[in-house]
């Protein structure tokens, strides 16, 4: 008897761990990198890294129209794909280089 309950206990175990694998599998994230400036409700501007599908999905995210979102109350000023882009304001890609590079 206790083999039996040892063996049945066993394979509900491994059932679970089977399902749980399967419930708890993630989807694939985006794999396009983005940076976005972004000025707080406070004045201050900050770069914000967002990982999404395209260039517009990046910039929905940064607007807080996700939800997926940054805080409420920033406002964008740009994004760009740090890789083949830079910020067109001079300042703000010396910026960028120093802060976050």
């Amino acid at each position: 008897m206790k083999v039996a309950g040892r063996l049945s206990a066993l394979a509900v175990f491994c059932a679970l761990s089977v399902s749980t694998g399967v419930v708890f599998a993630q989807a694939k994230m985006p794999q396009g990198e983005f940076v976005c400036q972004v000025k707080d409700a406070d004045g201050e501007t900050r770069f914000v890294g967002i990982q999404a599908s395209d260039m517009d999905r990046a910039r929905e995210i940064a607007q807080g129209k996700s939800k997926w979102a940054v805080p409420a109350g920033r406002e964008l000023v740009e994004c760009i794909n740090p890789n083949t882009q830079t910020f067109k304001s001079r300042s703000a890609q010396k910026q960028y280089r120093e802060d976050v590079r």
